[in-house]
C-alpha cells in the first residue's frame, strides 16, 4: 500500500495542475467538513434553538443539493476543469461564512443548499481532470492517494472545528472557515493560472 501511495505521489508530481487541485481539495476538506457536522450541531442548538430533527433536515438539504448540483453539472461544458474546481471552493466559502449568523431555519437551509450544490462543482471536475491527465497505469494510485488524503482530513476536521468553535465561538468559527476557504481557493487559482500559462508558453515554443 505504501509503495503504491509513493508511486502515486511521484506520478502526481509530474502533473502540477492535478497536484494543486488535489492538494486544494484535501486542505479544504480539512477546513470545511467539520463545520458541516460539529458547526451545524452548534448552530441548531444555539442560534436556531432547534433539535435533532432540524439538524437532520439541514444535512438532508445539503445532501440533496449536492445531488442536484451533480445533475446540473452534466449539462455544463466546463472548459477549465482545474480552475472550475478551485473557484468553486471560493464560492462555497462565500456562502459558508455567514452561516454562523443566521437565526432562522430557512436561511440556514438556503445557505447549506447553496454550499451543497457547490460541493458537486469541487468533486466532479477534479475526477474528470484526473481521468483526462493521468495515464491508466497510474490512475488507481492517484485516486488512492487522493482518497487517503481525504480520509485523513475527514478524521481530523471535526476535532479542528471543535477547537476553533470553542475558542472563537460559532460566528467567529464560521467566519474563519469561510475566509480560509476563499483564501485557499484564491491562492490555488492563481497558481493554476501561472501553471497553465507556462504550459501554453512551452506548447507555443514547441
Amino acid at each position: 500500500m505504501w509503495a503504491d501511495l509513493l508511486a502515486g505521489w511521484q506520478a502526481l508530481r509530474q502533473v502540477p495542475e492535478v497536484q494543486v487541485t488535489i492538494t486544494t481539495f484535501v486542505l479544504t476538506i480539512l477546513i470545511a467538513t467539520g463545520f458541516l457536522t460539529v458547526g451545524v450541531v452548534d448552530l441548531v442548538n444555539t442560534q436556531l434553538q432547534g433539535d435533532a430533527g432540524q439538524y437532520g433536515f439541514l444535512l438532508g438539504i445539503a445532501g440533496l443539493a449536492e445531488v442536484a448540483g451533480s445533475l446540473i453539472l452534466t449539462r455544463l461544458p466546463l472548459r477549465n476543469l482545474a480552475l472550475s474546481a478551485v473557484l468553486a471552493w471560493i464560492a462555497l466559502g462565500v456562502f459558508r461564512l455567514p452561516l454562523g449568523f443566521v437565526t432562522v431555519l430557512t436561511a440556514a437551509a438556503v445557505l447549506l443548499g447553496l454550499t451543497g450544490m457547490l460541493s458537486a462543482l469541487t468533486d466532479i471536475p477534479l475526477i474528470a481532470l484526473v481521468q483526462s491527465q493521468i495515464s491508466h497505469r497510474h490512475l488507481a494510485k492517484i485516486l488512492g492517494l487522493w482518497e487517503a488524503g481525504v480520509m485523513g482530513a475527514l478524521s481530523v476536521s471535526p476535532l479542528l472545528a471543535s477547537f476553533i468553535l470553542t475558542h472563537l465561538g460559532l460566528q467567529g468559527g464560521f467566519v474563519l472557515s469561510g475566509t480560509m476557504l476563499m483564501v485557499l481557493g484564491s491562492v490555488s487559482a492563481l497558481l493554476l493560472v501561472r501553471i497553465q500559462a507556462k504550459q501554453r508558453k512551452i506548447g507555443d515554443a514547441s
